[in-house]
């Protein structure tokens, strides 16, 4: 594995400062506007082939403008992806030659690539089956993206892959979905899909 060589990603937070007490009566009076500009820290993950850093959390949607200065970043359970309510705003990094694991969560994802080549596997058309954490789908059908593709990934199943020889860079938006499910053809039911990781 080539060695980690990304610039960190910075966040530039501008947020509305408080009104001073002498303005509360003006009605035309306007926040001044703090901007904060700072470099993300990038955690190792998965020895190394993964790294992440964090943009922004919420526990609630819609989010809240409130307060100025260091925010705090909510802690996300389980891998760090889905905040259940919530959002969950990261950049992923993958390291060349490095193959991910097919999993689903609870949520919508937008993920937006910045430079690199990913790969995005999914299974076929077809309904497959899961069972002692191995699936029947066969060979994954792979989605080759590029620099300035978004990936709107709906509940389903699916793996980010790097199958190049330079890193991948991406920004994750993570938002917390309703149960993903899908409907039974001609019987009026679903079925739901829960959390899964195929390895």
């Amino acid at each position: 594995m080539s060695s980690y060589n990304l610039t960190p990603p910075r966040r530039i937070t501008a947020s509305n400062l408080p009104l001073p007490s002498n303005l509360r009566g003006d009605e035309h009076a306007e926040p001044g506007v703090e901007v904060k500009v700072d470099s993300l820290k990038a955690d190792s993950l998965l020895d190394g082939t993964l790294m992440r850093s964090v943009v922004a959390t919420s526990k609630q949607i819609p989010t809240s403008n409130d307060g100025h200065g260091e925010l705090p970043l909510d802690k996300v359970p389980g891998m760090g992806i889905v905040l259940p309510g919530g959002l969950n705003m990261y950049y992923i990094d993958l390291a060349p030659n490095t193959e991910g694991t097919m999993h689903r969560t609870t949520s919508t994802d937008y993920l937006v690539l910045i430079s690199g080549t990913l790969s995005l596997l999914t299974p076929a058309p077809e309904p497959y089956q899961v069972k002692d954490g191995a699936a029947t789908y066969g060979e994954a059908v792979e989605t080759v993206c590029h620099a300035g593709d978004v990936v709107a990934q709906r509940g389903m199943m699916h793996a980010l892959s790097n199958r190049t020889d330079v890193w991948v860079r991406l920004l994750a938006v993570v938002l917390s979905s309703d149960t993903n499910k899908v409907p039974i053809e001609g019987t009026g039911g679903y079925k739901e899909l829960h959390d899964a990781w195929i390895g």
